[in-house]
């Protein structure tokens, strides 16, 4: 892992996975995934997830899908062996540390099939072969929104447009809408056009572009942008992380829930359509209230 430590804002080529998820900022620095998880936990369940993440195997595919589709990343390890054999087991015990501090991604020989046919489709989309060509991968930056430094890793960065790469289920313009709300890919929009603004890029007026990949044959292919209302709520939400974040971090005090009792629980609307048949008459929805 490369020693390297950020004090000054700008943008940084060539700095491996590694560096970058250690956070070479003295301090400490907030990143978009960790903005995400403070607007959606209260502080203290947020830190301890970011804390004690550990990697599932979606996250591992999409991280060997990088390195084969962006050349950049870390290296991709293919088991030869069960792991449950001898073999097997010393195969993985070699690899643990470089596992551990994700300078490497472990695939199985299936996968390693799919990523590559993944990346020969990725390579016959024509608009997403050009920004291949002629982007730069994982690019980091790093600047600072009033006291709290933020960090970004652009997928992707060209002379006038940054690109997010992301693999999932559905690539249509519906199953984009319905993940970027699951996982919060507007606030990450909003969050890395901020590290560009600071940077003074000329891409820093154009929305994030995620690039989205189907994981299943024949791996399809869209692009797809957050719209303005999307990247207004997600500025909202950032707003409030990075005041959290700068809250947090300067009192060493990371909250759980305000109060120890709350307020009395009502029933979700849901219920009551899912019982109705039980119900007595006055508790039945109205037919005319049940919009879909």
């Amino acid at each position: 892992m490369t020693a390297t430590l950020i004090d000054q804002v700008g943008l940084v080529h060539g700095m491996d996975d590694e560096t970058y998820h250690a956070d070479p900022v003295p301090g400490g620095s907030l990143s978009s995934t960790f903005a995400r998880l403070l607007t959606k936990h209260v502080p203290a369940k947020a830190k301890a997830e970011r804390d004690n993440r550990k990697p599932t195997k979606s996250m591992n595919l999409g991280k060997a899908a990088h390195r084969l589709a962006l050349g950049a990343g870390p290296r991709i390890i293919v088991w030869e062996h069960d792991g449950r054999t001898s073999a097997g087991k010393a195969e993985r015990a070699a690899a643990a540390a470089d596992l551990a501090t994700e300078a490497a991604v472990a695939v199985t020989p299936a996968e390693r099939d799919q990523i590559e046919g993944m990346a020969e489709a990725l390579l016959a989309h024509p608009e997403v072969a050009d920004i291949l060509t002629t982007a730069q991968p994982e690019v980091s930056g790093f600047w600072q929104d009033g006291t709290v430094w933020c960090r970004s890793r652009y997928d992707l960065l060209a002379d006038d447009a940054a690109f997010d790469y992301k693999t999932c289920q559905d690539a249509t313009r519906r199953g984009f809408s319905r993940t970027m709300a699951s996982y919060g890919y507007h606030q990450q929009a909003d969050f890395y056009q901020r590290g560009l603004q600071a940077f003074g890029h000329p891409a820093r007026h154009k929305a994030l572009r995620f690039i989205c990949q189907e994981t299943t044959a024949p791996y399809l292919v869209q692009i797809h942008t957050p719209d303005l209302i999307a990247l207004e709520v997600a500025r909202d939400l950032n707003d409030r992380a990075v005041q959290l974040y700068g809250q947090c971090t300067s009192t060493g005090v990371w909250p759980g829930y305000e109060e120890l009792h709350a307020e009395p629980v009502s029933l979700p609307a849901f219920y009551f359509y899912d019982i109705e048949d039980v119900l007595p008459d006055q508790w039945r929805p109205l037919e005319n209230d049940m919009v879909i």
